[in-house]
């Protein structure tokens, strides 16, 4: 296998193991009962491990130009490791939201970003394939996650399950490192530094990043709860949401390379809306199953393309720094969307008006896409 296929297999694989973070609405209902708390509370741990991931995807990008790409993998899956096993020991919310929140989140985003600059830096001339397959991943390992744990939390609850999804994650680490022990150095020298031009363009893309994604990181935090309120079937919708997730991630690594990525910034926030506006209108489980599922599509696609349009407009040298700080439009999304959704929840008794919501954020980062593909022109 060349060194570049080794390296992307190698990120494929890490970034799924590591993209269960997202199937972490199985446990909600689980930590509701053995914590003795309420929806909006249980959401934390969640929204901290989000908010964690993104402060180490901002700061640890000169990282990799030093150390090795296996020793990483297996710095970020042992880190993750041990946050999992953490949160399973505790006996408090507040043990929840160290072990998960501030520990996987953190180790978790050191893993993805990783995996994120090294597919760009080892495969440039496919960059939107390579950049795609490993979000695609990264939604893959939430659906995966929730396919295989569902019955099992509903058995044992979600301190067994988090166990084992620790044990999964640490054997996952070791044949990543195995897979890039000979896949390429990381990149030397110092990253550009980022000119007064680009940093003008940082503040339309971060604040349509953060309308658009908004909406999946609440479907995707809140699945199997949207979807039992309504009698549907819970642990499916995180299934078939996180399956979705991936399929737009995978369209994205299809299409990117010869579509217009100011286009897709545009109208996959559109359809994203269109889909928000029929589930908050849904009362039937299996519609929401499908709008949810629809949701994650679009998000899955988004999260894939953002990252080639940084690449496109930064060039290699400068897109880890420039791609740190837009993501942390992700992570404040993170924050508002779980835990805004679960305290809407509460005072409404339904999802129906954070899903109106999140709909006119959508429609907002198509507005603000717009703009910046006509400044760019």
């Amino acid at each position: 296998m060349r060194p570049p296929t080794r390296s992307l297999a190698g990120c494929v694989l890490l970034s799924g193991a590591l993209g269960s973070i997202h199937a972490y609405s199985l446990f909600i209902e689980s930590f509701e009962s053995d914590l003795g708390v309420g929806r909006g509370e249980v959401g934390t741990p969640y929204s901290v491990a989000l908010a964690s991931l993104t402060v180490v995807v901002l700061v640890s990008h000169p990282l990799f130009r030093v150390v090795p790409g296996s020793l990483v993998a297996l710095i970020a899956s042992g880190g993750a490791t041990i946050g999992l096993l953490l949160a399973a020991s505790a006996n408090s919310l507040t043990g929840v939201v160290l072990g998960y929140g501030v520990v996987f989140g953190a180790f978790n985003g050191l893993g993805y970003a990783f995996s994120l600059q090294r597919a760009s830096e080892s495969n440039q001339d496919r960059r939107g394939f390579a950049l795609g397959l490993v979000t695609a991943a990264y939604a893959l390992g939430g659906a995966s996650t929730a396919l295989v744990f569902d019955k099992h939390v509903a058995a044992s609850g979600a301190t067994s399950a988090l166990r084992w999804l620790a044990l999964a994650i640490a054997v996952t680490g070791i044949i990543t490192s195995v897979l890039l022990a000979n896949g390429g150095s990381p990149g030397r020298g110092s990253p550009a530094r980022l000119s007064c031009a680009n940093l003008r363009v940082l503040a339309p893309l971060w604040t349509a990043y953060l309308l658009a994604v908004l909406a999946g990181l609440m479907a995707l935090g809140h699945a199997a709860a949207i979807v039992d309120d309504a009698g549907g079937p819970g642990g499916a919708a995180v299934v078939a949401a996180g399956l979705a997730s991936a399929s737009g991630g995978v369209w994205i690594a299809l299409v990117a390379d010869r579509t217009a990525t100011d286009r897709l910034l545009r109208l996959l926030p559109l359809g994203s809306a269109a889909v928000l506006v029929v589930a908050a209108m849904a009362s039937h489980g299996v519609v929401l199953v499908v709008a949810v599922s629809g949701i994650a599509f679009t998000y899955g696609a988004l999260i894939a393309i953002y990252p080639l349009a940084v690449a496109q407009r930064f060039g290699q040298d400068g897109y880890p720094q420039a791609y740190g700080r837009v993501f942390t439009a992700w992570g404040t999304a993170g924050l508002i969307g779980p835990v805004g959704a679960g305290h809407l929840f509460e005072v409404t008794g339904s999802y129906r008006i954070p899903l109106f919501l999140a709909a006119a954020a959508a429609i907002g980062s198509t507005v603000v896409a717009r703009q910046l593909s006509a400044d760019k022109n």
